[in-house]
């Protein structure tokens, strides 16, 4: 079996883990000993992952870059250096001595534009970030409506008390670090245009239509375009998801075949709506991704060999109250038209994923309800539905090209029957059951919990098994056991191993 070289975004399951547990389509992926890695603020060990990758490289094909692992030692500690754009290039030219002593090293990289949260919480951001979080997040969002000229009276009437609220040298920081995280983008850029990078995807972590975010999108666009990379370099809104794209991408630049994807949407207005915590309509996003993926976009069933079912209301609406949800997802949304064209194209030997995104974070219940007595959970080929839109729609498409291109039936049915325990069992209903019943019963918080194996996380496994097998067994009857840890010592995400049988 062929070998990809895979540096991740940071050691947190879904960047770390998942990517292992795919399905097979003819290559083993080699990660980075998880000990070089970083673990949440403190960053990975970059010289030694540099010499990792030099020294491994040798016996592989293909190369997934983290170029935010490799110059910073990971997403968050990119958000926390104060190092200079010298000494960062210096660890991102390590890229340039790869190719140069393995020319025919195909490398796939990605390096995130800097987020900037709504709230006020210091969980991933520099700790001045607990008191003016929120601030510098409308500070931003207003310099740019003042720039297009388009801020209300009231905005700028908040804008200018905020001025006042913000320390100077806290603004500083935030913007210094910003002006050198594009600095060393741009650098990286050069390797893309030289082709020394073979693909390249830009994501912008948690955006918005205004703020820092995206203004550093009008800067990197503007380069793109004076660098004529403006069709190489994809950008949109993503992070966690970007890994597997690449990975998609590799595969199949590797066997010379873009798999071609029919998107359908379990509602017509679906196409137009903007996710939570992204910066424009979800149909503009998936082109971006099934591009950036090295897969074709196609508008017919027929000629697909991938249908992307988008399981998304008329309407966004996060932690919505039920009398809010009945024009968006009871009378826009027609679950039994979506539901028939999944049994189509599964009749035409289409590979399915279902792209469950009706709600942030989380399963729709509703949907997983009619997978089930439909009899469909483990007849599709992906599932998922996991923190955001793109987070969740990058990952199907992973698994869909993967199993296209490796038909690894029991790969793949291992990898859905861990969605179902991950995105259904502990998004959608463990993690709100743990955070309102151990979390406070045992003097945790969610941010910080009682230890990496402590009473919370055996509090949220005793729950998912329940919750499992008394809900699904028909996927619970695959599963022996489960282990359950949270590496971030936090109920946001967990790390779960199942041990699968009879599958």
């Amino acid at each position: 079996m062929k070998k990809i070289l895979m540096l991740p975004l940071d050691e947190r399951p879904c960047n770390y883990g998942f990517p292992q547990i795919m399905p097979k389509a003819g290559f083993e992926i080699l990660m980075p000993p998880i000990e070089l890695m970083g673990l949440k603020k403190r960053p990975a060990d970059t010289d030694k992952i540099a010499d990792w990758l030099m020294e491994n490289a040798k016996d592989c094909d293909l190369l997934i870059l983290s170029m935010d692992t490799l110059i910073y030692g990971g997403l968050i500690p990119s958000r926390l250096h104060h190092d200079s754009v010298e000494f960062l290039n210096q660890r991102g030219n390590l890229v340039y001595k790869l190719k140069k002593t393995y020319p025919n090293l195909r490398i796939f990289a990605f390096q995130t534009i800097m987020r900037c949260p709504f709230y006020s919480l210091s969980d991933e951001e520099p700790d001045y970030y607990a008191t003016y979080g929120a601030q510098i997040h409308k500070y931003g969002r207003y310099t740019h409506k003042n720039r297009l000229g388009i801020l209300t009276q009231e905005e700028l009437t908040e804008f200018e008390q905020i001025k006042g609220i913000i320390p100077e040298d806290v603004l500083n920081d935030f913007e210094s670090r910003r002006n050198t995280n594009l600095k060393v983008l741009f650098n990286t850029l050069k390797m893309v245009k030289d082709k020394t990078i073979e693909a390249f995807v830009i994501p912008q972590d948690d955006s918005a239509p205004y703020g820092y975010t995206s203004m550093d999108q009008e800067v990197v666009r503007e380069f793109l375009r004076e660098n004529n990379l403006i069709l190489q370099v994809p950008v949109y809104p993503a992070a966690d998801d970007t890994g597997f794209t690449m990975l998609n991408r590799a595969v199949n630049d590797y066997y010379g075949y873009k798999p071609k994807v029919f998107v359908y949407y379990a509602s017509t207005k679906g196409a137009t709506v903007i996710p939570s915590f992204e910066d424009r309509i979800i149909d503009a996003t998936i082109k971006n991704q099934i591009y950036a993926a090295g897969m074709l976009r196609v508008y017919s069933l027929v000629e697909a060999d991938i249908l992307l079912a988008v399981n998304i209301g008329g309407e966004m609406l996060y932690l919505p109250k039920k009398e809010q949800m009945v024009v968006p997802y009871d009378i826009e949304r027609n679950f039994a038209e979506y539901i028939e064209q999944i049994k189509y194209a599964l009749s035409l030997g289409k590979v399915v994923g279902v792209g469950d995104v009706a709600h942030p974070t989380g399963a729709d219940l509703e949907l997983m309800s009619i997978l089930k007595s439909e009899d469909l959970l483990l007849k599709i080929h992906g599932y998922a539905s996991w923190n955001t839109s793109s987070n969740t729609l990058g990952t199907v498409l992973c698994q869909c090209g993967l199993y296209f291109h490796g038909k690894d039936e029991k790969g793949n049915k291992q990898f859905l029957v861990h969605r179902y325990y991950d995105d259904v069992g502990y998004c959608t209903h463990t993690r709100t059951f743990i955070d309102e019943t151990a979390v406070p019963q045992n003097g945790c918080t969610v941010f910080k919990l009682d230890g990496v194996n402590g009473k919370c996380v055996a509090a949220a496994r005793t729950e998912l098994i329940r919750y499992m097998n008394e809900n699904y067994p028909q996927i619970s009857k695959y599963v022996k056991d489960v282990k359950v840890s949270s590496p971030w010592n936090r109920t946001f995400e967990m790390e779960f191993i199942l041990e699968t049988q009879d599958l």
